[in-house]
């Protein structure tokens, strides 16, 4: 078991992995202590460290930002990587993320150095070996990549009724009868594979809201980027007959929107202003 709290066991842990990792002819992945919340991407080989980013050449953490080209790192390629690693015996990840993919030489003892201010900076979770890493296409333009996996042959993917909507429109993958005030869990017969720093969120269809009374329990319902389960929308009738949901029938629209990575400070006092604490129909009716 790694001891976390004290930096030259932890340290002296990485380096053992390191060169069994190495020793094996694989490279290894650097996991950093906020690895669970986003997917692994510092790999570190022999003689060089590699980093996929989407955007800015920035690692950020709730530590400390990591500045690649301050450090040295240059850029080698961009587009969709492959990538698939080892968390635990038996256990192999694979997924594809779109980016730049930087790199820096470190010879001789130069490595170790680096795996240490990763350390300081990034905080350190795990070191696992990379099984592959590749180039599997090029930058996506026109718009971001939403992989989709159908679990239901007969039903069809998400999809925009008109250019230019926000809403992508997901059907039912089942026959629903929906009394008035009952809710159901509904299936959609896809999963999909956002992009990282991305997140969907379902909402209800206005039209059948207003001719029906069908709304979305836990609107909007939040996917984060990582599930890889089947969507599922949990409907409710608010109307004041029953509802009858058929397969294939459009039941939600769902939203494909950027989301930030915030560092939660907690701090003694907050700034003032105008409106202060004023909550519930401070601002009047």
């Amino acid at each position: 078991m790694i001891d976390y709290t004290d930096a030259e066991a932890r340290r002296a842990e990485i380096a053992r992995k390191m060169r069994e990792i190495h020793g094996a002819g694989l490279a290894a992945v650097f996991l950093p202590c906020f690895y669970r919340a986003r997917p692994p991407h510092i790999f570190v080989y022999p003689d060089r460290v590699r980093v996929l980013v989407k955007e800015e050449p920035v690692l950020r953490a709730a530590f400390q930002p990591y500045h690649l080209a301050e450090r040295g790192y240059r850029e080698v390629e961009k587009g969709v990587f492959s990538l698939v690693y080892r968390f635990q015996p038996g256990r192999d990840f694979q997924l594809e993320l779109e980016g730049v993919l930087m790199e820096k030489e470190l010879p001789g003892d130069a490595l170790a150095e680096e795996m240490r201010a990763l350390d300081e900076h990034l905080g350190f979770f795990d070191l696992v070996p990379l099984l592959r890493l590749e180039k599997v296409g090029g930058v996506v333009t026109g718009g971001t990549r939403l992989r989709i996996k159908k679990l239901d042959p007969g039903i069809e993917p998400p999809s925009y009724a008109h250019a230019g909507d926000a809403g992508l429109d997901i059907r039912s993958a089942e026959d629903v009868l929906l009394q008035p005030g009952e809710r159901a869990l509904v299936g959609t017969g896809f999963s999909m594979a956002l992009p990282e720093g991305y997140a969907a969120f379902v909402q209800p269809r206005s039209g059948l809201a207003a001719k029906h009374g069908i709304s979305i329990v836990n609107t909007p319902g939040l996917i984060d980027c990582h599930y890889r389960g089947e969507v599922k929308v949990i409907l409710v009738n608010l109307g004041e007959e029953p509802f009858q949901v058929r397969r294939g029938d459009r039941i939600a629209q769902m939203v494909i929107q950027k989301v930030e990575e915030v560092r939660v400070e907690v701090v003694e006092e907050l700034e003032d202003t105008a409106r202060g604490s004023g909550g519930f129909g401070s601002t009047g009716l």
